[in-house]
């Protein structure tokens, strides 16, 4: 069974339903949990990198200006992944489990794979965003890098939506029943 517990959480909609499933399952199993936060140019909340402009060439101060602003955007977005990460810790550590967290930079599928061999976990669980075809080819898929690298059982979280339920009307009913009545 699991005992070690990795789960990779970005600041998408869908990282609160994979915590909570993780959370779900550490408490049924009695594992312990490792709250990794990748801190990636790709997570939706990371600033944007300064791009040299033309006039950047004439003025070069303005080059060491948005340098400067994107650190501090940089440290804010670190400081504020980080008090997610710990209330997230807290709500385990109320629910009875052990929880460690930690924040690494770089490339979010190697990244995991690292930490969970590192930390040897039993299984990885993380999120999918349901990217395919060009848009996975181009921006890559975390999900499908961490399934074929992970050292250990991957268990990716979709996001579900409830579909509406399809209504038949009742003469249509009737004949299916017939129809369904006569092939016995």
């Amino acid at each position: 069974m699991f005992h070690r517990i990795l789960v990779a959480l970005d600041h998408s909609e869908s990282a609160i339903a994979v915590f909570d499933q993780a959370l779900d399952l550490a408490v049924t199993v009695e594992a312990e949990l490792m709250l990794l936060h990748v801190l990636s140019t790709n997570d939706q909340d990371a600033p944007d990198a300064p791009v040299p402009f033309p006039s950047m060439y004439y003025y070069p101060g303005l080059s060491t200006t948005s340098i400067k602003v994107y650190q501090q955007q940089w440290e804010q977005y670190t400081l504020t992944a980080g008090s997610i990460l710990q209330a997230q810790a807290e709500e385990a550590e109320l629910a009875g489990i052990t929880v460690e967290t930690t924040q690494k930079s770089g490339s979010p599928g190697e990244t995991i794979c690292d930490v969970a061999e590192e930390w040897q976990a039993d299984l990885i669980l993380l999120g999918s965003r349901g990217r395919a075809g060009l848009s996975e080819w181009l921006l890559g898929s975390v999900s499908n890098y961490v399934m074929h690298h992970a050292p250990c059982s991957v268990l990716v979280c979709r996001e579900t939506e409830t579909a509406p339920t399809p209504t038949v009307p009742d003469h249509l009913n009737r004949q299916l029943i017939s129809n369904l009545a006569g092939w016995q």
